[in-house]
Order: structure tokens, then sequence, then C-alpha cells
């Protein structure tokens, strides 16, 4: 069957449908108001002002979002002219509706914050062109809300081979129901942004993407980041856009989505894990910190595009973003000045940049992560004195390489695709106060107790080869 015999027998099946979709005796149309409480639960998150909806039908979920936020303009577009007749009908306020294809939008540019569908992707052909159409006619940092069919591999092989063609057999213009991994595909070669991807109940697909506002290829290029940059980047932007994602990053997905181009070479499963165990335990760490010092002058000293400052933030604390002039212009296409978190340049063996620092804090806590790996075992005892130097006390939260990753740095499954090495390494955080006797190690705990939680390979990685080789993070204080 091509692509307009499918659209044909849509239209020719929701045709029909109009005459009873707004009943409460619509039949297989009854399930699809299921969809339609998540998507208001959306919707309610974020604000909007114009909003898309795509298959709108007989235009109910317009109806529903028109009573709960009546101040905002609404589009209904549909296959079938019956069901737009139906939908005019209304006169629902605010609200317009037109004949339209979904893989061929007829609107412009940026004209909407929000795109919502509900049950009708698995009526479209060519689902690519649908989500091109959403990106082009999104605003930047606007959203779409998708919800359709999937299912376990099997059972989703039974819908595709088996329910959909009896189903046209029967007159509906059925095409696929599609994996989470396809959806997340199509949703990023579109240049959209995955925030939330799910497989829910009742074998429903449930999406938020989000178009990536601030960032443009214009901005910023490919050869912009360092790969090691890029190694945390793509880890981090492929887990925010996983079912259930361990840590959530979405500045990380909208630039990774930006760059356009491949990155699957820099996340690994090792490093992938690594790297969402030390996010998860320096905000561990971070937030104790904090808990105790509510008013601490916070330093992440070598920030890249890292943003922990969300992640932490209580309302109180001072936030500084350090790194070299070169990162920083960088950093500034995609990150602004926010209250209390505020962008510096400054090198970590020199404390200049530490003169332009607030002294009115209770304490401060130094945060370098996927930094000190990177310097020579001098420039590390150059950086431990700076920061003794510049402050009277303070706490230093680390991340701490071994000795082995640096013999083997070019068999490290994400960094022998970079141009990177490690420079010096330790077997335990004492050697880190041997060159700065000032410091005293308050605790060192290894990524393999939070690797070894969540994954079959990772528990295996924490008790075999990662028992005495993996990276740690460690507590400092002065």
């Amino acid at each position: 069957m091509d692509d307009a015999e499918y659209k044909n027998l849509s239209i020719r099946e929701f045709t029909k449908a109009a005459e009873v979709y707004d009943s409460g005796h619509a039949g297989i149309y009854e399930m699809c108001k299921d969809d339609y409480p998540p998507i208001v639960e959306e919707l309610r998150k974020d604000g909007f002002e114009d909003l898309l909806d795509v298959g709108c039908g007989t235009g109910p979920m317009v109806e529903l979002l028109a009573s709960e936020f009546p101040d905002r303009r609404y589009t209904g577009l549909d296959l079938t002219p019956r069901m737009i007749e139906v939908a005019n009908a209304k006169g629902i306020e605010g609200a317009r509706f037109v004949v339209g294809d979904a893989e061929d939008l007829p609107f412009d540019d940026a004209s909407f914050d929000a795109v919502i569908c509900a049950n009708s992707f698995h009526h479209y052909p060519n689902p690519q062109a649908f989500f091109d159409g959403v990106a082009r006619v999104l605003r930047p940092g606007g959203r779409l809300v998708l919800r359709d069919y999937t299912a376990a591999a099997p059972v989703l092989w039974l819908m595709n081979h088996t329910e959909m063609p009896l189903a046209n057999l029967a007159g509906h213009g059925d095409v696929r129901a599609y994996t989470l991994d396809e959806v997340r595909a199509l949703c990023i070669k579109s240049g959209l942004v995955p925030v939330k991807l799910e497989a829910q109940r009742k074998f429903r697909l449930h999406l938020v993407a989000r178009k990536p506002a601030g960032v443009s290829d214009h901005q910023l290029q490919f050869g912009d980041i360092q790969e090691t940059a890029l190694v945390t980047l793509a880890i981090r932007a492929s887990e925010t856009a996983r079912p259930n994602p361990r840590i959530r990053d979405e500045k990380a997905a909208e630039i990774i989505s930006s760059l356009g181009v491949d990155v699957s070479k820099y996340d690994p499963f090792l490093s992938h894990e690594g790297v969402v165990a030390r996010t998860i335990m320096f905000a561990d760490a971070l937030r104790v910190l904090i808990e105790r010092y509510t008013d601490a002058l916070c330093i992440n000293l070598g920030c890249g595009f890292d943003d922990k400052f969300s992640q932490v933030d209580n309302g109180q604390i001072a936030w500084f973003d350090v790194d070299l002039p070169d990162q920083i212009a960088v950093r500034r296409k995609v990150f602004g000045d926010r209250p209390r978190c505020t962008m510096l340049e400054g090198d970590a063996l020199d404390g200049a940049w530490t003169t332009q620092l607030p002294k009115d804090r209770s304490t401060t806590i130094v945060v370098m992560e996927g930094v000190l790996e990177y310097f020579t075992k001098e420039q590390v005892a150059a950086c431990l004195h700076t920061l003794c130097d510049s402050f009277e006390h303070g706490w230093l939260v680390a991340e701490m390489n071994s000795m082995f990753m640096v013999r083997h740095s070019k068999r490290h499954d994400a960094i022998k695709n970079t141009n990177a090495t490690f420079k010096w390494g330790t077997d335990s955080g004492e050697e880190f106060v041997e060159l700065e006797p000032r410091l005293q190690l308050v605790s060192e705990q290894s990524y393999n107790a939070e690797m070894g939680k969540h994954t079959l390979r990772g528990k295996l990685f924490a008790a075999t080869l990662g028992k005495n080789v993996n990276n740690r993070l460690a507590v400092f204080a002065w």
C-alpha cells in the first residue's frame, strides 16, 4: 500500500468516525480519551501561548485545553475535512481548525510554542517528515508532547504485521507503531531533544521533546568543544533521553542535538555508567556540604559545560563556574549568568581570579570533576597550593584517577577516541595530602559504589576489573 492509499483509508475511516467521535458511544475511539490527562499534565508544567494539535479530530483536546487555559491561542489540524467541519462548528473561543497533512504542516516557521499529537502518529507513512515539520514550526524552547502506541518487541511485531494489516482490510489507515529507540532516532534527526520518552501502561508511548533554545549551528560548532567535554556531554544527553533516566541534563541534550553530528563513539557502556555514577555521587556530596553551609561560596573549577548549580542550588549559595578564557567564551554561547551563578575566567594553576569572589561566605566549596586526571603531578600540586593559599578554609570535592588508568589511557573505551591522555593518578587520596599538607582527607569512595546499583554489567565490572582501578570521589578539608 502506498502513502496515498494509507491516507485515503484514514480519511474514509474518520469521516465516519466524526459523527460519533464526541459521543459516549465512540467505540474504539473512546480509548483516545485516556491520552488527554497525561498531555494536559505535561502542558501544565511549562507555559505556552500558541498550541498546535496535530490529528485533532473533532477538537476534543483543544476544547479541554481552552476550558483550562482560556487566554491561549489554539490551532487544530486534521487530514479529514469532516472532522474539521465538526470542530469548527463548536465555536471554541481562541481556536481555529484547518484541513492539512501532518507530514506537510501548512504553517510558518516558529509559529507555536507547543505541539501535541494524540493517538494519530501511527497513521503517518512518513514519520520523519512529521518530526521535521514539528521542529520547523516550533519556536526555540518549544515542545512536542506525543502519545501513541508502543509495546515490547514481540508484541509490537504482532501489532505491525497482523493487527494493523487486518484493521486496514476493515477500512482503517494504520501504518505502524514504533519502538522507543525508533522514536528517539526520529526525534534527534529532526533536531528535537527528547527529554522524556517512556512506555506506559495500556501500550502507550509518551514523548516530550523540546526544540533547543539559544543554541544553533551558527553559534556552536563541533570544533568549539574539546573532545573530553564531548564524552561527558554525549553521555549525559544520552542518559537524559532514556525512558527512565538516572540523571537529567537538558542543556547537554540541547548542545549535542545542535551539533548535528554522530557522537556515539563517545558513549560506550562503561564510560556511560561511570559518568552517570560520578554525576550522582558529586551531586550527593555537594548537597551534604551545602546543607551544612547553606550560604557557601561554591566554585566549579574547570567547569567546561557542566551545570551542577541547577542540580544542587538551595536558593542561598553563591556559585561561580570557572574555566580558562577560551572555554568560558564557548560556554557563554549556551549558558548565561543567572542569579547567584556567575561565569568567571580563571586558571586552576593561578589564583588571580579568586580576588573577584565574595569574602562574606561561611565557607568555600571547590568542585573539580573530570579535571585533575589531565594534570601532571606538579600541576596538581600547584592547583592545591593555589586553593589553600587563596581561601583560609574550605572543602575540595575532586575526582581521582588511578595510575592503572594513566598507564592505559589509550585503551580507555571513550578517551581512546580523543587526543587526550591521562597525566597522573593516585592509589589513595593521601597522596594529595603529601602534595599539600594543609589538606585533610575526609572521605574517598570508588564509583563502583554507584555503578554496582544499576546494571548487571556494572555490578560485574565493579566486582572484578574495576574493583581497584575505577575512578573515585574524594572530599578534602583545609
